[in-house]
């Protein structure tokens, strides 16, 4: 009987993590007036900074009472309702929706809340930080299988929760100060492009930007031991006490050499990761004339001293409008901090697409022109900017340093004034696997600073959408097979898990796992891991009409077939695309938790 509720029940549990450590949670939130502000606060910032860690742990006894990691966040059916909301229902559908029996309700995460930290292996003594930020409609909880993944191949992963309208529903708990209330989403439109609605895009870069550098606050404090307010109890309910986990990662996170943290995010995600970047490290660079920063921070911000071209950037399906602000232009017209001379000139950086979004092509050579090498056909496009004025140089981030462009990102460090110390790298050898088994080891690894395989890297997961980069397509499989022929969620998740290790592993970060040369290997071989050519056409990123054509892919649109061959049912999801080239293909990702659609 059970076997049969099973097979019935349409909602699959998450797979366990592929790495070779159980992995540990728990939920932060800590008011702001806790910690130092790394710039002044944006318009709408809220009076806390959430996130939940994911971490290397030791697995708890059967004696320890472990309570259970819901998928769906309390209060769960306020939750329902407002994704339910988020998607188009009306208030007393969505709520009706929410009284419905709910196999969502007893989702849960393959990890241990509130577990004992393990103890490091890296040679370092600490464990390595990453940072994930969100996309559109999704959360701390909506990528937790990515996270945990990173999480159980060695990784301190901390997924921030943005409180800037991109979440169907946000809650904000009470302060000494302030009030608990909610944060619903903000309603932006995706067609037509217009000022409007760059600066509503911008405002949320603004706050997302200003969350992420005080979670870094934070976890400096953490780090040094600091005993800080965690509004989250963390209470079992079978002890009935309050744990305080945070305490346990004093002196253990590896957070205070210069890019040694990467910076990971999905769709919108991704977008601000790059922003992230970019504002950090070119913020001398920034004059009156450049427009409003994102974020202006202060001489003595903490994260200041970590960006630097070392600094990892893991993007997954990122999406490319928000860049193109033309408030933001000097970010654009600068190339990531990877291309530093000294730098470790893109190899540090990884693009992971889904074939939805290979497919999409004006958003794809957006990508490309994000995180290329920088190149004369990529210098800034406004004239002014690269016009000498008598008696002036040029600025230093567009002045040609090496005669070789192969030797030679082209582009001087603006950071230069700062003397950010060469960071140096360990050799260790490559043990254990990337996935558990038998003879699975737990010692990290690293490799050594000469031996990198060329970046950017950039690829895409045949027969994938956008949301299999998110817990989605490991929840519901039918779902995204019907609606997109998207296959095998978890293989896809395997996949960029395994190239992101691997950059990692060649950033001189110490992972768990043998050395995958295979997974960035541009020649082939993995089934259905494709690589994409970064340099080629990148023009075409801002060509007439590209930009228009991104935000309307991104509304809420029926598929409708415009083009002579109209899809049919048996054919594959890329197949479908391309029959449908003038219907918008992102109106495939209109399901939960897609870091790409919001009304």
């Amino acid at each position: 009987m059970a076997s049969l509720l099973s097979a019935l029940n349409p909602v699959k549990y998450f797979p366990e993590y592929c790495g070779p450590y159980p992995v540990g949670t728990v939920d932060v939130e800590i008011p702001v007036s806790d910690l130092p502000s790394p710039a002044d606060a944006p318009e709408d910032a809220q009076p806390t900074v959430a996130f939940r860690i994911f971490y290397p742990c030791d697995k708890p006894s059967k004696y320890e009472g472990a309570r259970p990691v819901r998928w769906i966040p309390q209060p769960q059916r306020a939750t329902i309702a407002a994704f339910a909301k988020f998607l188009g229902a009306k208030e007393k559908v969505a709520s009706a929706v929410s009284y419905l029996p709910q196999q969502l309700y007893w989702i849960k995460l393959p990890a241990h809340r509130n577990a004992k930290l393990r103890d490091p292996q890296a040679s370092s003594g600490k464990w390595p930080v990453t940072v994930f930020s969100h996309g559109l409609a999704g959360s701390r909880n909506a990528y937790s299988q990515i996270c945990g993944d990173l999480a159980s191949n060695g990784m301190v992963v901390i997924a921030l929760d943005h409180r800037d309208g991109s979440s169907p529903i946000q809650y904000v708990r009470a302060t000494s100060k302030t009030e608990a209330h909610i944060v619903n989403p903000v309603r932006i439109s995706h067609s037509p492009v217009t000022k409007e609605v760059y600066d509503a895009r911008d405002k949320q870069l603004r706050i997302r930007l200003w969350e992420i550098s005080l979670a870094y606050e934070a976890l400096v404090k953490i780090d040094k031991g600091y005993n800080i307010e965690n509004l989250d109890d963390n209470t079992s309910r079978l002890r009935k006490e309050r744990s305080e986990v945070l305490l346990q990662f004093s002196d253990m996170l590896d957070i205070h050499r210069p890019g040694k943290v990467t910076w990971a995010g999905h769709s919108f995600g991704a977008a601000t990761s790059v922003q992230l970047l970019k504002s950090i490290y070119y913020y001398k660079d920034h004059t009156e004339s450049d427009g409003r920063p994102l974020i202006a921070p202060h001489a003595d911000a903490a994260i200041i001293q970590q960006i630097a071209p070392e600094s990892p950037a893991l993007l997954l399906d990122m999406w490319g409008l928000p860049l193109k602000s033309p408030e933001q232009a000097y970010l654009w017209e600068r190339p990531m901090p990877s291309y530093a001379v000294g730098g470790p000139n893109g190899s540090n950086v990884l693009a992971v697409l889904s074939e939805a979004f290979q497919n999409w092509k004006d958003n794809l050579n957006l990508n490309k022109a994000a995180i290329a090498k920088p190149s004369h056909s990529r210098r800034p496009s406004i004239a002014p900017r690269l016009t000498r004025e008598k008696g002036k140089l040029l600025p230093q981030w567009a002045r040609l340093r090496a005669p070789s462009p192969a030797s030679d990102s082209g582009y001087a460090s603006s950071s230069a004034a700062r003397s950010t110390p060469q960071l140096t790298r360990q050799s260790s050898m490559s043990t254990g696997l990337t996935t558990p088994s038998a003879g699975s080891s737990n010692k990290l690894s690293a490799r050594s600073t000469g031996d990198r395989t060329p970046g950017p890297h950039m690829f895409y997961v045949e027969t994938s959408q956008h949301f299999n980069q998110s817990d989605f397509g490991i929840l519901f499989p039918w779902i995204a097979y019907r609606v997109s022929k998207a296959q095998d969620p978890a293989t896809i998740l395997e996949l960029n898990t395994r190239a992101m290790v691997q950059v990692l592993r060649e950033a001189s970060i110490e992972v768990a796992g043998d050395d995958d040369t295979e997974i960035l290997d541009k020649e082939g071989g993995i089934p259905r891991w494709i690589s994409i050519p970064v340099n080629d056409d990148e023009q075409q990123a801002t060509r007439p009409g590209a930009l228009s054509a991104i935000n309307r892919k991104l509304s809420v649109t029926s598929m409708r077939s415009s083009g002579p061959r109209p899809a049919r049912e048996s054919m594959t999801m890329g197949q479908k695309m391309e029959a449908q080239e003038g219907a918008a293909p992102e109106a495939q990702l209109e399901l939960p938790v897609n870091g790409g659609v919001q009304n």
